[in-house]
């Protein structure tokens, strides 16, 4: 009774703290909670069915047919996974290098990906001013205009992603780390209701099962368990959303 509790709990608080995360970075987009809530869920639910992480796609669409600005449905769901993966990380290297004696190839996968994208985040400014003065001191052919054009491009982008995270970097990581956190919790507590083993050091092997659909009773049980709770609340949010509105109509 006491793992059936922890895991509806923790079930709760893992997406509460995900929820909230995306909300930190869409706050500025004015999404109105009940519609941004119905929006999590049914997205969160879409994500979880289909494999390989590719229900992402359909988030970026409804983010950005909600915003009305597709530039932010792809940034704020990257902005999103870059700070999951970030807390991720942080939680998977100390476990690598005091359980494991060693680096995973997903932790590294990760650290590649996370400098990456942070070296690539930082030299945009330096960049774009350097090269935006360059081709327009040196250059008069067709070939800089359209450089030019490619560098505003950059440069609009990096002011999404800028505006997406100004102010509340904190707030989302530790969203991120709650998050996860309260994820370990839940695969613990389900795993010894499926009296299996699962500790801290299979952790990274769950994550390389979640990222590469490996083989893993914990994962399938977790998966179809969220997945209909995802769907039963998903359901509850529209049918209170609807009756709500119809109230307030009559």
């Amino acid at each position: 009774m006491i793992c059936i509790l922890t895991i509806a709990v923790g079930f709760i608080a893992v997406h509460f703290f995900k929820m909230l995360r995306l909300y930190l970075v869409l706050m500025e987009h004015r999404i109105s909670f009940g519609r941004f809530i119905l929006l999590y869920l049914r997205t969160t639910f879409i994500n979880l069915i289909i494999p390989f992480k590719l229900g992402e796609l359909y988030r970026v669409e409804e983010i950005a047919r909600v915003t009305k600005i597709w530039q932010v449905g792809f940034l704020s769901v990257l902005v999103d996974r870059f700070f999951d993966t970030l807390a991720l990380l942080c939680v998977l290297l100390p476990l690598d290098l005091i359980l494991r004696g060693g680096i995973s190839v997903i932790t590294i996968v990760f650290l590649v990906a996370l400098f990456v994208i942070t070296l690539v985040y930082l030299a945009i400014p330096a960049s774009y001013t350097y090269l935006n003065r360059y081709l327009i001191m040196r250059k008069t052919s067709g070939r800089a205009l359209m450089a030019l054009r490619g560098l505003d491009i950059v440069k609009s982008w990096y002011d999404f992603t800028h505006e997406l995270i100004t102010g509340r970097s904190a707030l989302i990581v530790a969203a991120s780390f709650l998050g996860w956190g309260a994820e370990i919790i839940t695969l613990r507590a389900l795993s010894i209701w499926m009296h299996i083993s699962f500790g801290l050091g299979d952790f990274a092997s769950y994550i390389e099962a979640v990222l590469l659909k490996g083989e893993s009773s914990l994962l399938e049980t977790y998966t179809r368990m969220g997945a209909i709770a995802l769907l039963i609340l998903t359901i509850l949010g529209y049918v209170s959303y609807l009756l709500y509105h119809r109230k307030e109509r009559a």
